[in-house]
């Protein structure tokens, strides 16, 4: 049964689809904001909106609205000291409304793009009664049914008030290093369900007429492997979101109440206009794609589907899940995940310039979802892998079929597609005893450096990061030896290959090695991302992008290389056995000697690899000495000795290209 929230086109959703109030409550099922908010009345909110503000204060508030985010996310970097939080920028900051729709959002992981205002609107209706909403409150969540991505990703959001009215709310979600769960880091993908994860916390108070409240902090702390790392990013999100709150109080002392409200309002009015107008250039139709993940547990060897359809009518768009599978193991998402792989697709491809003020734009966009699948599923679903491997796949479902969707429009909406994206972030948890002989947590954040696809007018980016994440950062290779007792052996790009190849070549991933170092000891590592296939399927042709994979060699003789003067550049290189690890594996013991690879995969090519320009190919064989054997195996290109030849590449294409004909064929 497909249930929603919103009015849905009947040749969008079959007509027996029911609009429950209530059905979507954030306990059995993720929570679903109605239309209407149901808020004490004990909670005044601000309304007062002033129309016409001369264009120059509309300017200067606006800019300074949107730089509430910068400073606030800036305010994290600094007084946070966990490296996924530093090095990864693994956070994100907002500024919401008074009923929680998101007026500005920062410029970190935008696939947090929705939770925090979703999050709101649940304290709105759950909290103004009891305990209350005052003045000096802050909330933490961290409640995959009612916003989070998923557990360590925690929410906290504050109420900004003006003469005993909600005038609005700023907030931030961080990803701490541990909270809790059956493995360390909290990935927990052994999990069969939730109540072997880290504790879901629906909005607390945690803070009361600014002031901690320590009882419900050591609530948190307590669940912890690291509580004193978890304990200092959580006081830097409180400091971050008091002076977020502080900058808009200024703002308003200096230009009053209703002119701040106007402007956030024309705001939200000029992006849904924006947005509206972008889609007019598009015709009405429905685009789907979906992809496939494995491993629901260890030990499983099935295959599961993923899909995102949308559909345009007129100047809106809905959403819906319908081709996913029911929920199983440790591989699910709630809708909140849903929600911002989603909207984040749709904003950085059609809303890229608006600088954060995508709230407006939202407006536009409806879900209908199926409760108890994989990407929308149901308490006491298995989620907290979310934040590596669901939330990744949908995203990249998603930008897919946006990037369907969009080639069929104007031309300037195909120049703005954004091509396939890495469908899962691939990483490792390592724990163990830094050199100070304190037990630490590290999520792996190489990761960050990505690889951006292929477009219809470019090649892809070589590490070049992750479209849902525009300033991402990847730790540099002497921080992470500074603070782990890690020493790195190699990371370099992979070989432009077959892989990715298009008439755009997707963007190259990495693979780097590494072994645990003297002093400090490394425990385990877990989360082992080698997979069977490849997950990111190219555009229009596009060959499909690399497979990840991990391997461990045991008791190798690194040290006596290393020793001897020689840097091993291939664990094939070094003696030792190879312990043969799966997608999703129980972490595994390391030893002193053991040396791990990993590989960060390249993204997918876009249109086919037959039509790629044969003098781009011939840099690419200066640039990346690629042979001929394999220039020709993959675009059909003849290369010489003196350079290509044009006229017997012409014909090797369309001996490919009869070839593909007859093939078709019944």
């Amino acid at each position: 049964m497909t249930v929603h929230n919103y009015p849905i086109p009947p040749d969008v959703v079959p007509a027996e689809a029911v609009d429950t109030a209530g059905f979507w409550d954030g306990l059995a099922r993720s929570y679903i904001p109605p239309l209407e908010l149901k808020v004490d009345p004990s909670v005044r909110l601000h309304t007062d909106a002033d129309e016409a503000i001369d264009p120059m204060t509309y300017e200067v508030v606006r800019y300074a609205l949107l730089n509430v985010n910068f400073e606030h996310s800036a305010y994290l970097k600094k007084l946070c000291i966990s490296p996924v939080v530093v090095n990864a920028c693994d956070y994100q900051a907002s500024v919401m409304a008074e009923n929680g729709d998101l007026v500005f959002l920062g410029p970190m992981i935008q696939t947090f793009s929705n939770s925090q205002s979703t999050i709101v609107k649940w304290i709105l209706e759950n909290r103004s009664a009891n305990p209350g909403i005052r003045d000096g409150d802050m909330f933490l969540c961290n409640d995959p049914w009612i916003g989070a991505s998923h557990q360590p990703d925690t929410t906290l959001v504050m109420p900004v008030f003006y003469e005993g009215e909600l005038f609005c709310w700023v907030g931030n979600v961080l990803h701490h290093a541990d909270t809790g769960g059956t493995v360390p880091g909290s990935y927990c993908y052994t999990a069969p369900d939730a109540f072997s994860e880290p504790p879901s916390f629906p909005a607390f108070t945690i803070m009361e007429n600014y002031r901690v409240r320590q009882d419900m902090e050591d609530v948190f702390l307590r669940q912890s492997r690291v509580p004193d790392i978890v304990r200092m990013d959580l006081r830097a999100a409180i400091a971050g979101n008091l002076a977020a709150a502080r900058k808009i109080k200024d703002l308003v002392a200096r230009y009053g109440a209703a002119t701040v409200k106007g402007i956030m309002r024309r705001t939200l009015d000029a992006s849904e206009r924006q947005f509206a107008e972008r889609m007019a250039l598009i015709p009405d139709g429905s685009w789907s794609h979906r992809a496939y993940t494995e491993v629901s547990l260890p030990g499983d060897e099935g295959v599961y589907a993923y899909q995102v359809n949308i559909h345009k009518r007129g100047d809106m768009i809905y959403v819906d899940n319908e081709g996913t599978e029911e929920q199983v193991g440790a591989i699910c998402a709630t809708f909140s995940t849903f929600q911002g792989a989603v909207l984040s697709a749709l904003a950085t491809s059609l809303a890229s310039d608006l600088g954060g003020a995508v709230g407006g734009a939202y407006r536009r966009v409806h879900f209908s979802m199926i409760p108890g699948t994989l990407n929308c599923a149901d308490h006491p679903a298995a989620v907290s892998t979310s934040g590596s491997f669901t939330l990744e796949i949908n995203t990249y479902c998603a930008i897919m079929a946006v990037a369907k969707m969009m080639a069929c429009g104007d031309e300037s909406l195909r120049e703005l597609i954004i091509g396939p994206s890495i469908p899962h972030f691939y990483t490792f948890v390592l724990d163990g005893t830094d050199p100070s002989g304190n037990y630490f947590v590290s999520p792996n954040a190489d990761g960050m450096m990505g690889s951006l696809g292929a477009t219809v007018e470019s090649d892809g980016v070589d590490a070049g990061g992750h479209f849902w994440i525009p300033q991402c950062i990847s730790p540099n290779v002497e921080d992470v030896e500074q603070q782990f007792p890690v020493l790195y052996l190699y990371r370099r790009f992979l070989a432009n290959g077959a892989d990715g190849a298009g008439k755009h070549r997707g963007g190259l991933g990495f693979v780097e090695a590494s072994l645990p170092w003297e002093p400090g000891d490394v425990s385990s590592i877990g989360m082992h991302s080698n997979e069977s296939f490849t997950k990111a399927q190219g555009l229009f042709g596009g060959n499909p992008g690399t497979r990840a994979w991990f391997r461990l060699r045991r008791d190798t003789d690194v040290r006596n290389q290393l020793a001897s003067g020689r840097i091993p550049t291939s664990v094939d290189e070094l003696a030792g056995e190879e312990i043969p690890l799966g997608f999703h594996e129980h972490p595994v013991p390391i030893n002193s000697d053991d040396v791990w690879e990993y590989c960060s995969p390249s993204t997918a090519g876009y249109g086919d690899p037959l039509t790629r320009d044969p003098q781009v190919i011939a840099a690419d064989i200066a640039q990346y000495q690629a042979s001929a054997e394999d220039v020709l195996a993959t675009y059909g290109v003849v290369a010489t000795d003196d350079g290509i030849d044009e006229d017997a590449t012409q014909r090797s294409r369309n001996d490919r290209l009869a070839a593909r004909i007859n093939e078709t064929k019944v």
